[in-house]
C-alpha cells in the first residue's frame, strides 16, 4: 500500500482541484502514467482511494473512468491474449483432403 507514498509519508494522491488547503500533489497525466505501467501502483492505488476524502475519491475515479477497481493489462497479459488468439485461428486449406498431399496417391 505504500506505493504512493513518498519518504517523509506524504499520500501523493491526495488533493482537491482548486482547494489551497489541500493541493493536488500529482498531475492527472502522471497518475494515469503510472497506473498505465506499474502494477504495484495499481494494486496500491485500489487499497487506498477508497480511505480518501470523498472529493479526492471523485476526482480519482473520474482519472479511472468512474470504476471503483483500476486495471489495466500488463504487457505479460496482452501478449498471452494475443497468442491464444493467434493459436485459436482458423488454418486456410485447400485441396481435396485438406492441402496437397505429398508420398502418396492423391
Amino acid at each position: 500500500m505504500a506505493w504512493w507514498y513518498n519518504n517523509s509519508g506524504l499520500n501523493l494522491l491526495k488533493g482537491v482541484e482548486g482547494d489551497d488547503t489541500n493541493p493536488i500533489r500529482l498531475t492527472s497525466a502522471e497518475i494515469l502514467d503510472f497506473l498505465r505501467r506499474i502494477p504495484q501502483a495499481r494494486a496500491s492505488f485500489n487499497e487506498i482511494v477508497p480511505t480518501m476524502l470523498e472529493k479526492e475519491q471523485e476526482r480519482l475515479r473520474a482519472l479511472a473512468g468512474g470504476a471503483t477497481k483500476f486495471f489495466i493489462a500488463d504487457y505479460k497479459s496482452v501478449e498471452d491474449l494475443f497468442q491464444a488468439n493467434q493459436n485459436k485461428a482458423g488454418v486456410q486449406t485447400c485441396g481435396k483432403r485438406g492441402g496437397t498431399r505429398c508420398g502418396g496417391n492423391n
